[in-house]
């Protein structure tokens, strides 16, 4: 039976993850200004690629900090015949202030690590873009972290370094778990996580673009955290038309999907809601792509919970 169940998913995910292309390449709309609520951004005329290593290289700098993962949007519409200007994320993280939020809610795990974003928009302007902190302590309910602001102003520096430019902060409503869909697995951690990450691996359109344990990355500063792992995963034939549409939905694709345990000893799977990421980056032109996503993360996050 649970091969049988296994297979239905895996049919179930190769329709959704097959994303149908339109003869015309997707055009950028006029919706890439930096309006999003909750993020930092600057704006300016300098060079994108120039931008984006001199983060780089201050990240790098940092013997703090980790760089989890570097994604590269336009290379990877390009690989699937699309089109999409120069958009790129770069994740990272330091533990020592990143574990207390995790301490503080483990749901935080979905926003963590940080990601800065580095695009072009219609204009031709370079946009440096990242969540700001506000917006994780609002969506997580995350109360009296002794790091938060050590967070944004990490932030903060990072941007101004890389551009000369003084930081603009969105302001980020206070909605606690905003879009967030969680999913109780009735089987144990390991097997959960391994499960989904079969499931992904399973399919040829979709990359696993990084695996972060934060309980070892906690236990690597010596602090303590109950099992939370994160998977980032995508597919470039769903996610650039989005992009395409507004460019800040980079800060929020590829997908992730979080594992963890709480102090009940309850397996949770919790992921964003694709129609959340629509409302939230401005999309409107892209609703069947929101659903698709959604079916597809609903299915994934299924197979998380399937029979042994």
């Amino acid at each position: 039976m649970k091969t049988l169940k296994f297979m239905s998913i895996l049919c179930c995910l190769s329709l959704l993850f097959s994303a149908c292309k339109d003869d015309d390449k997707n055009n950028l709309s006029n919706n890439n200004s930096p309006n999003t609520e909750g993020i930092g951004y600057v704006e300016t005329d300098a060079s994108p690629s120039d931008i984006y290593d001199n983060i780089i290289s201050q990240l790098n700098s940092n013997e703090n900090i980790s760089i989890i993962a570097e994604v590269n949007h336009s290379e990877n519409a390009q690989n699937v015949g699309l089109e999409l200007d120069f958009t790129r994320t770069v994740y990272f993280g330091n533990p020592t202030l990143g574990t207390p939020l995790l301490q503080n809610n483990s749901s935080a795990g979905l926003d963590l690590p940080q990601r800065i974003t580095v695009f072009t928009d219609d204009n031709g302007d370079t946009i440096v873009a990242y969540n700001s902190i506000d917006y994780l302590v609002n969506r997580h309910g995350l109360s009296n972290v002794s790091t938060t602001d050590m967070i944004a102003n990490a932030l903060v520096t990072i941007v101004n370094n890389a551009t000369d430019k003084d930081v603009v902060i969105n302001s980020s409503p206070p909605i606690l778990n905003d879009g967030i869909i969680s999913v109780t697995s009735t089987n144990d951690f390991n097997t959960t996580y391994n499960l989904i990450l079969d499931t992904l691996n399973s399919l040829d359109a979709v990359s696993v673009i990084a695996e972060l344990d934060h309980q070892a990355n906690a236990q690597s500063v010596a602090m303590e955290l109950l099992p939370t792992k994160l998977i980032i995963f995508g597919n470039p034939a769903v996610g650039t038309p989005l992009m395409s549409e507004s460019r800040t939905t980079a800060l929020d694709l590829p997908q992730k999907m979080l594992i963890y345990e709480n102090s009940d000893g309850d397996v949770n799977i919790i992921y964003n809601n694709p129609f959340y990421i629509g409302e939230r980056h401005g999309i409107t032109e892209n609703n069947d792509t929101l659903e698709m996503m959604s079916q597809a993360l609903q299915t994934i996050s299924a197979s998380g919970t399937s029979e042994n």
